[in-house]
């Protein structure tokens, strides 16, 4: 359905489809069939060992092929930035994340789904170290969940705000976790150390031991983040390997720190001035902002409006958001948006990352009074 050309897992053994088939999956599990033996996997660890496909969210699904020595050093590189201990429960969701804590003795926990049992499975656990996306500590916070240990956080944005309020809510240490399905994890920074970053961007830390990062293109410093490592994919299915990975982020050196100026194609152009929205977004969570965004809008005569989408946390007063917004505006000069609306930032993929896409829409709807009202004032 991805439209991926796949090899023929027939020839590696046994295929079957699980739960519903789709037209042109294989058979359905048949359990009266008799047994055959897969072939020896051999010790090469050149050889491929899991294919993981990417959410699709920013670009075209590919499938990632990691091979079994990149699959141990990633292995390794997580129980090292982790150090799970064998004598308290890990809570995840990843089997980047569980599988090094089993392998260090650590007892291991799925998230529950809905935000009131996890809440109280937290409480419950009270985990050394649990991993969960944005949306999973957001919606946990809002149950008023209780954290404890080092709480680690990646898959989509993470502002230092957000990681102030899980410190808040109990936890030692919150981290966020640059990662990516080709090379996880990559980079990883504290909230202590994001939350004193004074530049524009999202810091997203020093690399990891082992990670190599350049900066590709565009100007002295700044342009396309690459990474290359023991613990990135060997190749893309169908493709030739290639030892850097192309992350799509743009990015910049500060201090041998990674920071993220946001994806290569959300650029803005208005007027005559690119307008990256990465640079800008993590200034907007000021306290009482759950999630914002800059996007741009069609203005008719062929340039585009840059429109800030604000999702305050639950039960903020908007007067009070509007207020504490008022200085990072200010300070965005000439980046400063032609709108900021008040309103849910839609979600998409399977780690519900912002739907800028979506976002743009309802921001162009609802600046056309196509839309319900949302609480939107032009700059």
């Amino acid at each position: 359905r991805a439209r991926l050309a796949l090899p023929d897992l027939a020839t590696l053994g046994p295929v079957a489809t699980l739960g519903r088939r789709l037209p042109g999956c294989a058979p359905a599990l048949d359990l009266s069939a008799s047994r055959v033996a897969l072939p020896e996997a051999g010790d090469d660890a050149a050889a491929d060992a899991v294919i993981v496909f990417t959410s699709g969210t920013t670009s075209r699904p590919r499938a990632v092929v990691h091979s079994r020595g990149g699959l141990a050093a990633g292995m390794r590189s997580v129980a090292e930035l982790v150090r799970p201990r064998p004598d308290a429960p890990v809570l995840g969701g990843t089997f980047f994340v569980l599988l090094p804590s089993l392998t260090r003795g650590a007892p291991v926990a799925l998230p529950a789904r809905t935000p009131r049992v996890l809440a109280r499975q937290l409480a419950r656990l009270t985990p050394q170290a649990t991993y969960l996306t944005p949306p999973q500590l957001r919606v946990a916070l809002a149950a008023s969940a209780p954290f404890t240990g080092r709480v680690w956080t990646g898959s989509a944005p993470a502002g230092a705000e957000l990681l102030a309020r899980v410190k808040r809510a109990g936890a030692d240490e919150a981290w966020g976790v640059y990662a990516l399905t080709e090379l996880f994890p990559a980079a990883a920074v504290e909230a202590a150390e994001k939350a004193a970053f004074g530049g524009t961007g999202d810091l997203a830390g020093a690399p990891l031991p082992g990670v190599r990062a350049r900066v590709d293109g565009m100007a002295p410093g700044k342009g396309e983040l690459l990474l290359a490592g023991p613990a990135a994919r060997h190749r893309y299915l169908g493709e030739d390997p290639d030892p850097w990975v192309r992350t799509g982020d743009r990015a910049r050196w500060e201090g041998g720190r990674i920071v993220l100026e946001g994806r290569l194609k959300t650029m803005v152009l208005r007027g005559a001035e690119n307008i990256y929205p990465g640079l800008y977004e993590p200034s907007l969570h000021v306290a009482g902002v759950e999630l914002a965004l800059l996007v741009g809008v069609p203005a008719g005569d062929g340039d585009e409006r840059l429109v800030a989408l604000v999702q305050p946390s639950p039960g903020a007063d908007p007067r009070r958001v509007r207020a504490l917004l008022a200085g990072p505006l200010e300070r965005m000069g000439s980046a400063r948006p032609d709108a900021v609306l008040l309103t849910d930032i839609p979600l998409t993929g399977r780690s519900r990352k912002p739907d800028r896409a979506e976002a743009a829409r309802r921001a162009a709807a609802r600046l056309d009074g196509r839309a319900a009202p949302a609480s939107v004032r032009r700059l």
